[in-house]
């Protein structure tokens, strides 16, 4: 079980520290992380502890440690925790990847919610791996019921189904997920990330129901 206490106040990108490349060893431990949540929808993983300063949102570092030179990014606004897009444009000075709008982003950042999100690329039958795979940020995430909003998942990775609770974002995104993954193999991959570093994975292949 795994319980996130409430989310610390958000720090907005312009009261950063200057973002630097991660070790190697650091950014194969969080590739590795987001790898295990995204193989095993339901489990909570654990991003290194102290991989990123303290007022720069774990969120951000599966962008460090994944996005490159071929891999196009973007930040989805919300009016709740602004600063995605520059939040994304500090990541691509770091990682070399290039700023791109929603429709054309390999990989998004998003700290709230955003309608932003029905803009991003889900691929398409002969080319699903250009569907994009979205950093989100959460206040809080458990598997034992801990957080209002209540998801069911099934699909491959999970044995029967899995229960997972989360803080942050409304049913709205969901809605807005379930479309995006309605053509498989065509769809979105997500990582729900806490401000502790805790990350639980939403592949497009997971069937989710909202209670």
């Amino acid at each position: 079980m795994t319980i996130t206490a409430a989310t610390p106040p958000f720090t907005a990108p312009g009261g950063w520290p200057a973002l630097r490349a991660l070790p190697g060893a650091t950014s194969q431990r969080i590739f590795r992380a987001c790898l295990t949540a995204l193989s095993r929808p339901g489990t909570i993983t654990r991003l290194p502890a102290g991989c990123l300063p303290e007022q720069v949102p774990a969120v951000v570092a599966p962008m460090l440690a994944l996005t490159d030179l071929m891999t196009p990014l973007t930040g989805l606004e919300s009016a709740d925790a602004p600063g995605a897009r520059e939040a994304a444009d500090l990541v691509g000075r770091v990682t070399g990847a290039k700023y791109a709008e929603p429709g054309r982003a390999r990989f998004a950042l998003a700290f709230g919610e955003s309608e932003e999100l029905a803009d991003l690329s889900p691929g398409s039958h002969w080319s699903p791996e250009r569907g994009a795979l979205l950093c989100r940020r959460v206040a809080g995430l458990s598997d034992a019921g801990a957080h209002p909003l209540r998801l069911r998942l099934t699909g491959p990775g999970v044995k029967d189904s899995a229960e997972l609770t989360v803080a942050g974002p409304t049913p709205r995104f969901f809605e807005l997920r379930a479309g995006l993954t309605a053509d498989f193999p065509a769809g979105v991959d997500i990582l729900l990330v806490t401000d502790d570093g805790d990350v639980a994975g939403l592949p497009r292949t997971t069937r989710i129901e909202v209670g």
